[in-house]
Formats: C-alpha cells, structure tokens, sequence
C-alpha cells in the first residue's frame, strides 16, 4: 500500500488521480521536442541565395529568412571579363535585375553573373620601323573573345614586314583576343 502512494499524490497537479511521474515525462517529452523544432529551423529554416558566377572567382552561399536582404557579395573576377551585375535568371528574357538594396529573399534563390568582355589596349613596338613616317603607332583598344580587327603595316628600309608578334605567337587582323590586359605587339621584319 506504502508503494502506490509513491505513484499517486497531488504533487504539482492538484489531483490525487494523476500519475505523477508519468506526467512528468509527458511534459519533459514535449519540452524536449519543442526544443528540438526551434533548433532544427534555427538550422535548417530559411533560404539559399547562391551565386552563379559563371565561370568567375567562387562566392558563397547566403543562408537567409524570408522578407531579408541578401548582403551583396564582394565583385567575382573573371579574366577577360568586366563583371556588370547579378540578375534572376540564366534566359535573358526572362532575367530581372537583382537589386540589393530592395528586394527580398522570397524562396530558394540563384543570382547569375553577368559579363560583358574586357576592352583590351594594345601598343605598338615599330621595332625600329615607321608607320608613314612617324616612328610612333597609336595605341588600339580591341576586345576579349573578338578579333583583332585591322592592324597598320609598317616600313624599315632594308627589311620586308611579316607581320605582328606577340610571346612567339604572330598576330593578324582575325586573331582572337585572348590576351586579359594591356599587350604589346612587336613588329617583325625579315630582310628584303
């Protein structure tokens, strides 16, 4: 008899009836669990904003609540390349540009870079030759991915022209660029 009141009692409850223990665990059952949800969509609420850079330097994903702002990221590098912004969108038709500032994370996001080529200046070594008289050429501005487009042909006395070169490879008007930055073509002559 001395053992069922160990089990029964009004304890915290106010009833005789109620098995305390029991009660007990009921109410630590369903802290525990609560505590669990909070933990997991502390964890694993809220959304992705990953950046496409397509082909460009690595960022990292944002892990953002909806109604937020995405934090803009740092500029991606790509070589040859000027990054011009983010939009919603891989089709062009369909793209939005993302504005940092006003809008919010709604769902699940990727932002694709993009990317206009680089203008690329070029320089001239007349490698003692002269164009018209003038032993200086202007520099050309050209574009990554395109080609060179019309190069000046020089003169030297005693030598034929052959032509541009640049690190062993020789350079015509329908070269690609593939140089990122600022290059400069030398003259290569072969005697006449």
């Amino acid at each position: 008899m001395a053992e069922d009141k160990k089990w029964f009692g009004r304890g915290i409850y106010g009833s005789k009836d109620v098995p305390i223990r029991i009660l007990d665990g009921f109410i630590i059952g369903a802290v525990c669990f609560v505590v669990i949800l909070v933990f997991w969509f502390a964890t694993h609420g809220g959304y992705n904003v990953t950046f496409d850079t397509k082909g460009g330097s690595e960022i990292a994903v944002q892990r953002l609540k909806h109604g937020e702002l995405a934090e803009e990221p740092e500029t991606p590098l790509k070589p040859g390349y000027t990054f011009c912004g983010w939009v919603t969108s891989e089709d062009e038709s369909l793209a939005k540009e993302w504005n940092f500032a006003t809008d919010k994370v709604e769902n699940d996001l990727t932002l694709y870079a993009v990317w206009m080529p680089a203008e690329v200046r070029v320089k001239f070594d007349l490698d003692g030759g002269n164009l018209d008289g003038e032993t200086y050429i202007p520099d050309k501005t050209v574009t990554y991915g395109e080609a060179y487009g019309e190069l000046p042909v020089p003169e030297k006395e005693g030598f034929r022209f052959d032509g541009w070169i640049y690190s062993g490879v020789v350079i015509q008007a329908d070269t690609m660029v593939t140089m990122t930055g600022e290059h400069v073509l030398t003259a290569r002559w072969i005697p006449a």
